[in-house]
């Protein structure tokens, strides 16, 4: 009885074989399939295909995804969740290993043929293959993204890849968890080919046939040398340990596991490598570092489903920038690169060619976009001056002007006018009343805040603010456009700072308290960075413009009252023209090749004599528990939703995302419950005995810690 492949029709869920004239195809799943992961079904289904091929004796086989968007987004992440015991995390590792390695036994040429996301198990299976070539498709890219996830590949990645491109090259994928377009793809040597979406099936085929073969990767001789000599991997240990220690601070475990999994395979070959990288994955799988990441990639996709029902009306969004300031001109750029027609208005056409320049200088440091591609964007931006004509197909308007609710609400009753009835206007302010602005415009329930954070093309985080009148369709809508444009949207409500800013204020107050108190500015900023915050909260303040903090401060101390009053240390510093790193001076001194604390600092504020740092847990205890207090006192007031799982979650992403939080302590309310409620209550009360009553808890905390009820919950406000 002649062997036969039983997988040969589409299954959603499994792998099916189509054969032409001796090449079989494997499709990873079937069209119908939104996302394919790599469930143990699917994978299953895989192994006894290979099992079934390997007695076929095929010409050539070929890998592919079921559609032109879609090869495979890697592992099931709802599975790595589930996982509690190392060694079942160890077992999944051995036998993905296993099954890839099937794929490189077959004894005939296979081919990868790629178009969309191959990322994480997809570019490991991938790799299995002897060649790879992917599609210029818009979706189509290519990397191992473990780390992201607070684990490392263990399907092979660590072992595979570096012999493939070199360990440099391959340790730039691996640790920083990057994914890469097509045609870096095809510079590294990840790729052979980079070809069109109609054609990649018929070159796969004539590749696999060997009637065509690309020309196999060569390594230039350094990398050569760097990969495969003993002293070459010294050198890059070196220099890779002290990039992750200035990068990570030692918080994320992945990353040195999956250096040292990398260097070991290289040295003792992969019958260590592989079983050391699927032990190094069971490990990393139940780590705390690992939960929290992983939670945090459940909150980002959540927040993706905000706009779901929103997408039908992107199709047809015509949008119009007030502003070409560095907001508005970062919110063009944005737009414009998700292919959407921008109309740009100023007063000035010297503030349209700054916008302009901004825009195209943001656009040529990426290094993927050819010249063609920077011309395409610039040309979907039209720039225009003086008096609002009759936008008629504008229908989607962001105002980024001046932060002044006087100007902004005479531009927006202009723009009313001028626009269609049904336009949604977003105001980007970040911190004045999105319902006070609706005032006096028609049909209040389209205007609502989209608030993005500086600078707009990096940050991932947008706050869509609710107004009193907003209704739920603008919502769903700017959080549908929010998506598109690769951010993560989080919908709060109309309040004083909003959700970011309310948070942060008590958390900056704070540093400005331990200024006073005559702590030192490094010793504080090094404290936080020590916590996991990209930079310390002194730093911060420089970074945003000390006019910027001196303005929502005064909008927070209007909102809340003498709880959110700072030391007035900013106001002092703004007096004398020191606005932070955008004028050379501010807490820090950026005049010089190294930014170093201002010398005029201490005089100039009237600060007490420098005071040993003692116990940086102290400084920490005060910055963290400034903003915790203030997270649940939003949690429990609705700020971000009703109290619960849902507002947690968005205060979560939020904090992660918009205050530079530490992703591997999954968030401030993660981080306030993996304290618990009594231990928080327990040093808010010491702190309100030491420092005021500024940290007198806030009764959520006082009602979860006697109830004995998780941060999740909710409580009864009295």
């Amino acid at each position: 009885m002649e062997p036969t492949i039983t997988n040969s029709s589409p299954v959603a869920g499994k792998v099916h074989v189509v054969e032409h004239d001796g090449v079989f195809t494997i499709f990873l799943g079937s069209e119908d399939e939104r996302v394919i992961t790599l469930t143990s079904v699917r994978v299953a289904s895989l192994k006894e295909t290979l099992q079934q091929l390997k007695e076929v004796k095929p010409k050539g086989v070929i890998v592919s995804g079921p559609r032109e968007d879609m090869f495979a987004a890697g592992a099931d992440i709802n599975a790595i969740q589930s996982i509690v015991d190392p060694v079942v995390g160890e077992e999944l590792g051995r036998e993905g290993q296993m099954i890839f390695q099937m794929i490189e036994d077959l004894p005939c040429t296979t081919v990868a043929a790629i178009s969309g996301p191959c990322v994480g198990g997809g570019c490991e299976l991938s790799l299995a293959c002897d060649f790879r070539i992917i599609t210029d498709h818009p979706s189509s890219q290519i990397g191992l993204p473990e780390t992201k996830l607070g684990i490392l590949p263990g399907w092979g990645g660590t072992q595979r890849l570096p012999r493939l491109i070199g360990i440099q090259q391959a340790l730039g994928i691996i640790l920083p968890g990057k994914t890469l377009r097509p045609k870096q793809a095809k510079k590294v040597g990840l790729v052979h080919e980079v070809v069109s979406a109609d054609a990649i099936l018929d070159r796969a085929d004539a590749i696999a046939r060997k009637k065509a073969v690309p020309s196999p990767h060569q390594l230039p001789l350094l990398d050569r040398l760097l990969t495969f000599t003993s002293l070459g991997r010294y050198f890059v240990k070196q220099k890779s340990e002290a990039m992750l220690m200035k990068e990570t601070k030692g918080n994320y475990p992945a990353q040195p596991a999956a250096l040292n999994a990398v260097l070991l395979g290289l040295k003792k070959g992969t019958k260590v490598g592989y079983p050391h990288e699927a032990a190094e994955l069971g490990r990393l799988l139940v780590t705390p570092e690992s939960r929290a990441l992983v939670n945090l990639f459940f909150l980002a996709e959540g927040a993706k489903k905000l706009g779901k029902g929103g997408k039908d009306e992107l199709k047809t969004l015509h949008t119009f920038v007030v502003g070409a300031g560095v907001m508005g001109a970062g919110v063009a750029s944005v737009l414009a690169q998700k292919s959407f027609p921008v109309i740009l208005k100023d007063t000035s056409q010297e503030a349209l060619e700054h916008g302009k320049t901004h825009i195209k200088k943001g656009l040529t440091k990426k290094k993927y976009l050819s010249s063609e591609d920077v011309a395409s964007v610039l040309n979907r931006v039209e720039c225009t001056t003086g008096e609002l004509p009759t936008f008629t197909k504008a229908n989607f308007v962001v105002e980024a002007i001046v932060e002044n609710m006087e100007v902004k609400k005479k531009v927006l009753s202009e723009l009313a006018g001028k626009i269609s009835p049904d336009a949604i206007i977003c105001s980007n302010t970040s911190s004045l009343s999105i319902s006070e602005l609706a005032e006096g415009i028609p049909n209040p329930g389209r205007v609502a805040g989209m608030h993005f954070f500086n600078p707009v093309e990096k940050m991932p985080l947008v706050e869509i603010i609710r107004g009193k009148h907003t209704d739920d369709k603008t919502v769903v809508i700017i959080a549908a456009l929010t998506t598109k444009l690769g951010k993560f949207p989080i919908i709060v409500e109309d309040v004083p700072g909003f959700l970011v800013n309310r948070i942060l204020t008590p958390y900056l107050n704070e540093a400005g308290a331990l200024l006073t108190e005559g702590y030192d500015m490094l010793d504080i900023d090094r404290a936080a960075v020590k916590f996991g915050m990209p930079m310390g909260p002194v730093r911060l303040l420089d970074e945003v413009g000390l006019d910027v903090a001196k303005h929502v401060s005064k909008v927070m101390v209007d909102g809340y009252g003498e709880r959110m009053a700072s030391k007035n240390l900013v106001d002092k510093l703004v007096e004398k023209k020191m606005l932070g790193k955008k004028s050379g001076m501010g807490f820090y001194d950026y005049s010089g090749a190294e930014e170093l604390p201002n010398p005029q600092l201490r005089e100039l504020l009237g600060l007490e004599k420098k005071r040993e740092v003692g116990d940086r847990q102290h400084i920490i205890d005060r910055l963290t528990l400034a903003l915790v207090n203030e997270g649940i006192r939003c949690l429990d007031e609705g700020v971000a939703g009703i109290p619960g799982k849902e507002a947690a979650a968005q205060i979560d992403l939020g904090t992660v995302m918009g205050t530079g939080f530490p992703p591997f302590r999954g968030g401030l309310i993660a981080f306030a419950q993996s304290l618990t409620p009594k231990t928080i209550l327990q040093k808010l009360k010491h702190l309100e005995k030491e420092c005021g009553e500024r940290f007198a808890p806030h009764s959520g905390i006082v009602q979860r810690a006697e109830q004995n009820k998780s941060f999740y919950e909710a409580v009864q406000q009295h």
